[in-house]
């Protein structure tokens, strides 16, 4: 009786491992690279440079956006490793240069982000995340999640991220956003 038991469980077995199988190939073989051509992107050593990789288009040009989230940005030197965001172009590029991009953020570890917000940047993780609207002219989205509100310049941090938007161009102002923070709002007297 036991002999019979047996079986069953061991042709289980092996079809449960027959599927491990073919489902680990069928996954290593459906990732697209090209292993021929590859095009290579370097940055700063220590820096977790293609921590995150975005393609974008924009004007006829294809350019890959790089986040290095441990990297020390040339836009804020005396803030310790805010991390950045960097565009590499895809054609045209025989070096195959990176650029480091000025997200308008400045050189002060610590700033004013509103009544009750104050920003600090050291160690914030710039460029952990990256995301792009699904559209012709997408804007893209490059975040910080380590990035810190010391409330009321107490003890009190609050880790709520930093995000900026980036215009398609990969030019010009970006736009802060701090999903996390809303700042105090006076209350409103309705009349009936």
């Amino acid at each position: 009786m036991r002999k019979v038991m047996a079986s069953p469980l061991r042709h289980r077995t092996g079809v449960q491992q027959s599927f491990y199988v073919f489902l680990f190939i069928s996954l290593a073989c459906s990732y697209n690279i090209d292993l021929e051509n590859p095009l290579v992107f370097q940055g700063p050593s220590s820096s977790f440079f293609g921590y995150s990789v975005l393609e974008h288009f924009h004007d006829n040009t294809r350019w890959i956006i790089v986040g290095a989230p441990k990297a020390n940005s040339s836009y804020s030197s005396s803030v310790r490793s805010p991390g950045a965001v960097y565009k590499c172009r895809v054609h045209s590029n025989p070096e195959r240069r990176c650029t480091e991009m000025d997200l308008g953020r400045g050189n002060k570890p610590r700033e004013s982000c509103g009544k009750t917000c104050q920003g600090d940047r050291d160690d914030e993780w710039m460029g952990v995340s990256l995301a792009r609207q699904d559209r012709a002219s997408g804007k893209i989205l490059a975040c910080a999640h380590r990035w810190k509100n010391v409330y009321y310049d107490s003890e009190h941090i609050l880790p709520h991220g930093y995000c900026s938007i980036i215009p398609p161009t990969l030019q010009g102002r970006t736009i802060p956003l701090i999903p996390c923070y809303e700042g105090p709002t006076e209350k409103q007297a309705f009349l009936i």
